[in-house]
């Protein structure tokens, strides 16, 4: 089966007669099937053969297996780690196997945006070093899983596979190292597009710490720390150890996904946000709070953090 010809444009859907121009470009770079005269068609035929029966003559790259998870939201942050990326979950332990052919790559589609994290992510959960692949060039592949494609904008559609996710990324992830201290994530956007510093300061940390009790500590998770936004490991085991999570609504909080259980989610909302942060934290046991976008006070985060404690 070799689906290489269908080259997808970013985030969008192939291109009409896509078969017929990838034939012809395979013609005018003089490859061996150039002097063949054919029509496209048969062209095709002619490279699949050749291909599947002798890979030193075929004109593109070759796998054994190729997994494409392509699909047309994918560039964003939250549409990428809760829709896409989860999509190999149901792979995962055979992709892991010794006995797994080395031979293999995983089709992103989608590059770009977040084409630098795509290797880290993988790596999360024990894929390193694997070959990742985007649309062009097109590729040989002697088998190609293209698994369900992830529900858009629910993270409770996609559970099965983001709870296979969430357990191999805590697993590599470990041992945590646990603070005697209870952890208050703070998430700044302050190197962002949307900024939430006029909320979350200086001002607003240090009434949060001065007002709860002494075995919390508060820790702010800054989109400025460029060394932590760079490692996608050091943002994971960040998550992992926290046991209040605080932060405007957007993707930051799609790491909420690797937050342990009973954990307090608190989410600053304006009218009309979707409510995915808060399906992503009850679907994983968390107790989530949403916050007024206008409310800047910090008493309010303190009494419901305390009262939270209590259950």
């Amino acid at each position: 089966y070799w689906n290489a010809m269908l080259r997808h444009q970013d985030e969008g859907a192939p291109p009409k007669n896509a078969f017929v121009e990838t034939d012809l470009e395979a013609n005018r770079n003089g490859t061996i099937f150039a002097s063949l005269k054919k029509t496209p068609h048969i062209l095709r035929n002619e490279i699949i053969k050749t291909c599947a029966e002798d890979e030193s003559k075929c004109p593109y790259p070759t796998y054994d297996l190729v997994i494409d998870v392509t699909q047309v939201f994918c560039g964003a942050f939250f549409h990428w780690i809760i829709e896409t990326w989860p999509r190999i979950g149901p792979f995962l332990d055979g992709l892991l196997a010794e006995n797994m052919p080395k031979n293999f790559a995983i089709r992103v589609g989608c590059v770009l945006s977040l084409e630098e994290f795509h290797p880290q992510f993988f790596d999360l959960v024990g894929l390193e070093n694997v070959t990742l692949i985007s649309g062009e060039p097109p590729a040989f592949a002697k088998e190609v899983i293209v698994p369900t494609e992830g529900f858009s904008h629910s993270p409770l559609l996609n559970y099965w596979n983001l709870v296979v996710m969430r357990q191999k990324v805590i697993a590599n992830l470990e041992p945590i190292e646990k603070s005697e201290y209870k952890t208050v994530l703070v998430i700044i956007r302050d190197a962002s597009r949307r900024p939430d510093t006029f909320i979350f300061n200086n001002k607003f940390l240090k009434e949060l710490s001065d007002g709860l009790p002494d075995i919390y500590k508060v820790v702010p998770f800054r989109s400025s720390d460029k060394e932590m936004m760079a490692c996608m490991a050091c943002q994971a085991r960040a998550f992992t150890t926290a046991d209040v999570i605080i932060g405007s609504h957007g993707a930051g909080l799609s790491h909420t996904l690797f937050a342990p259980r009973g954990a307090v989610v608190m989410e600053r909302v304006a009218k009309g946000d979707s409510g995915i942060y808060s399906e992503l934290a009850f679907m994983l046991g968390m107790k989530y709070f949403p916050m007024d976008i206008e409310e800047r006070s910090s008493a309010i985060y303190i009494d419901l953090i305390t009262f939270a404690d209590g259950y």
